[in-house]
């Protein structure tokens, strides 16, 4: 008879007590599977969240070669659908009481403009409405740890975004690299809002930018991007390397007071100006709770 991930977490949180859970989305490959990995070995339970069972399964079986005792449990979800989003929320509402760390981690750059049945971007939706609802939908396991942390994990492409709100989500003149830019813009006035609203609480919420790692991210996309990145994997950081910022940010005690922040290498930089822009950052929130349907 199979054990429930309930059943199971509670038999081993039970042994150990003051185990960490971190949530990492995109665990399957990457940035996530290299930062799911550095953080088993570090003896924290890792709620993977991945969209497919297959790839899913493959990644904690790949990480626990290395790490047999590694506590890993797997969460299916397909981020670029706000219903799906909901529904893993609940899963983990249900299964994890306490939630010490959440790496929104997940990201894609898409090729061709690809609305979903929701009826949005497809990159807008998994890299922005996706953190926004699910980090929003966990503040209370969140909030339940003796010093939260939520990480979004974003990029230099950010200064290259500029959000038109009149077509966010539903683009007029569509190109898979602006779209990407604008998302990455809007995860770091996400960031810097939500610490704004968590100011006086226990959790900290900061963003990072990776660097250019050499993983499986632009493949779905066109043949330009899909050709400049094979290129440019000659002179990209690995998986392992671009992990390092993700990790230091979810486990350093040197960070468990600073909130509102954007880290590269494991530094605090300054990032675009659009980014401060508050009155811009509240327009975005309100637009997210619209376009998620989410409601404080």
């Amino acid at each position: 008879m199979r054990v429930s991930v309930a059943e199971d977490l509670y038999a081993y949180m039970t042994d150990k007590p003051d185990r960490k859970v971190v949530v990492i989305t995109g665990a399957s490959s990457g940035i996530g599977k290299a930062t799911a990995e550095a953080l088993a070995k570090q003896g924290v339970m890792i709620a993977m969240v991945c969209r497919n069972k297959e790839r899913g399964e493959k990644a904690i079986s790949k990480i626990k070669e290395k790490t047999p005792e590694a506590q890993l449990r797997l969460h299916l979800a397909d981020l670029s659908l706000m219903e799906e989003v909901r529904t893993l929320a609940k899963e983990l509402n249900d299964n994890y009481p306490v939630i010490d760390v959440l790496i929104n981690n997940a990201g894609m750059i898409p090729g061709k403009q690809y609305i979903t049945i929701e009826g949005w971007e497809q990159s807008w939706a998994t890299n922005h409405l996706a953190p926004f609802l699910l980090t929003n939908l966990l503040m209370g396991p969140l909030l339940a740890a003796e010093q939260g942390r939520v990480i979004n994990v974003s990029s230099e492409a950010h200064r290259l975004g500029q959000l038109d709100f009149d077509n966010a989500g539903k683009p007029k003149n569509y190109s898979a690299i602006t779209s990407y830019a604008d998302s990455k813009l809007a995860n770091i006035l996400f960031t810097y809002e939500l610490a704004r609203r968590t100011e006086f609480t226990n959790l900290t919420i900061n963003c990072l930018h990776p660097g250019v790692v050499a993983t499986n991210f632009g493949n779905s996309s066109n043949l330009l991007i899909r050709s400049m990145m094979k290129v440019g994997r000659l002179f990209m950081k690995s998986p392992r390397e671009g992990a390092k910022t993700s990790v230091f940010l979810a486990s350093s005690p040197s960070v468990k007071s600073i909130s509102g922040k954007y880290f590269k290498n494991s530094v605090p930089v300054k990032s675009s100006a659009d980014s401060y822009n508050t009155h811009t950052a509240l327009r975005l929130w309100k637009l997210s709770e619209e376009q998620t349907g989410y409601q404080n």
